[in-house]
């Protein structure tokens, strides 16, 4: 689910990911890509433009995903009661040269729920520091498994936290983990 208030954003966004997806199906490697598409968005020097990049590649024999983050929101990991998050400690792709990507590589189990969002939802609480822990008490405390009823209540929680009116994109995607 999305607002839609960052047209500059959407742009890099569309750049970064087209970028991505044609590199990947030359057969570069992945992070000689991620490299190569931060090197270019460096290089433009007509304008500020920088994306955050967060990708995730499934095994689906071993039953692991490799997260790779550079720059993005945090990647919430519920099992059960307990939520994880995986940073990324890195710039947006685009204002350094030299980046180091943010690696995880983590065995999904059965029932796992994995939840990503944009800045927008992270940064629509102000009550906390750390702006993403809203998010994991928020998804420590729904019960539902369901991947849009959740989605919902996540965006629904922070359109409220702006008193109805959303300040920026707002986008969530919940995936449940299902080894049937």
């Amino acid at each position: 689910m999305e607002w839609d208030h960052g047209p500059e954003a959407m742009k890099s966004s569309k750049i970064a990911v087209k970028m991505l997806e044609r590199l990947l199906k030359a057969g570069f490697d992945k992070e000689v890509s991620l490299k190569l598409i931060n090197s270019t968005l460096v290089a433009n020097t007509q304008e500020d433009m920088y994306a955050t990049l967060d990708l995730q590649i499934l095994d689906l024999y071993a039953g692991n995903m490799e997260f790779i983050k550079n720059g993005a929101c945090p990647t919430f990991i519920k099992r059960n009661k307990e939520v994880q998050l995986l940073k990324s400690l890195t710039l947006p792709t685009g204002i350094l040269e030299n980046e180091d990507l943010v690696v995880y590589d983590y065995d999904l189990e059965d029932g796992d729920i994995l939840v990503m969002c944009s800045d927008g939802i992270i940064d629509s609480n102000t009550e906390y520091i750390n702006k993403e822990l809203w998010v994991k008490y928020l998804l420590e405390d729904i019960q539902t498994e369901d991947s849009q009823s959740l989605a919902n209540m996540i965006l629904g929680e922070a359109v409220d936290n702006g008193f109805g009116v959303p300040k920026d994109d707002m986008t969530v995607l919940v995936v449940k983990v299902s080894k049937k």
